[in-house]
C-alpha cells in the first residue's frame, strides 16, 4: 500500500509538468471538515488546480492536494488526492465544478485508496485571488476495514 501512496504522489508531482499555455492555475491552503467513520476531525492541506476553458465555455481541468490531520488522540491520517474537474462559470466570477476524485489515505499506518465523487463552487475575489468551498465523498478500500472518508473544504487559492 505504501508503493501505491508513492505512486499516487509522483503521479500527482507529475501533472504539474503538464501546465502548458492556456491553462489557469491556481495555488491552494486551506482548512476541512473531514469524516472516517464516525470520527470527525479537522485537516490542513495545500494544494493546487489547472483548469482550461474550452470555446464553448465549459471548463475541464484536474487538481492535487496533500492534508493532514490528527482523527483523534494518536491517530493521524494523510490524504493525497488527485481530482479531475468539469465546470461552468454560473456567473460572473463564480464557477462550479463536479469532481471526481482518487484518494489513498494512511490512517494510523494502515494505508486505503479510494474513488469518489463531489462538487465545488470557486469565486474569484481578483485576478490572482480566489476562495473554493468543496465537497468530496469516497468510498476507501482497506479490506477488511472499508469505510467511508468525506470532505467539506474551504481553500483559498493564489493565481501565479
Amino acid at each position: 500500500m505504501k508503493k501505491r501512496l508513492l505512486a499516487i504522489t509522483l503521479i500527482a508531482s507529475l501533472t504539474s509538468l503538464l501546465n502548458a499555455e492556456g491553462f489557469d492555475t491556481k495555488v491552494s491552503v486551506g482548512a476541512s471538515s473531514a469524516k472516517i467513520k464516525n470520527d470527525r476531525y479537522t485537516q490542513y492541506g495545500i494544494g493546487y488546480t489547472s483548469n482550461t476553458r474550452l470555446d464553448n465555455g465549459i471548463i475541464l481541468g484536474f487538481g492535487n492536494s496533500l492534508s493532514y490531520g490528527n482523527v483523534r488522540n494518536g491517530v493521524e491520517a494523510i490524504s493525497v488526492d488527485m481530482d479531475l474537474r468539469a465546470g461552468y462559470e454560473i456567473i460572473q466570477n463564480l464557477t462550479g465544478f463536479a469532481i471526481g476524485t482518487g484518494v489513498a489515505q494512511t490512517v494510523d499506518n494502515s494505508t486505503a485508496t479510494g474513488l469518489g465523487y463531489g462538487g465545488s463552487l470557486e469565486y474569484k475575489l481578483t485576478r490572482n485571488v480566489a476562495v473554493e468551498g468543496s465537497y468530496r465523498t469516497i468510498t476507501m478500500n482497506d479490506s477488511p476495514k472499508d469505510y467511508d472518508y468525506d470532505v467539506s473544504n474551504i481553500a483559498v487559492k493564489f493565481n501565479f
